[in-house]
């Protein structure tokens, strides 16, 4: 969850903050989720957050290049 927070601070995901009860939730819309999800693949293969996340933006772009 804190690799959540670093990329929220980033500005790479976007978060809608909503009151449930007595808490506070984030949620992310399909797109962030996709990005996360690439984000997540390149960061397993051993690229940096930072890296990791230009990678994913750049196939969210172009997926073809990625195949």
């Amino acid at each position: 969850m804190d690799e959540v927070r670093y990329l929220e601070r980033k500005g790479f995901l976007i978060s809608i903050r909503t009151r449930l009860l007595r808490r506070e939730v984030r949620q992310f819309d399909e797109s962030d989720a996709e990005k996360l999800r690439l984000a997540i693949k390149y960061r397993r293969q051993g690229f940096t957050w930072d890296a990791s996340c230009r990678k994913a933006q750049m196939e969210l772009v172009n997926p073809t290049l990625f195949d």
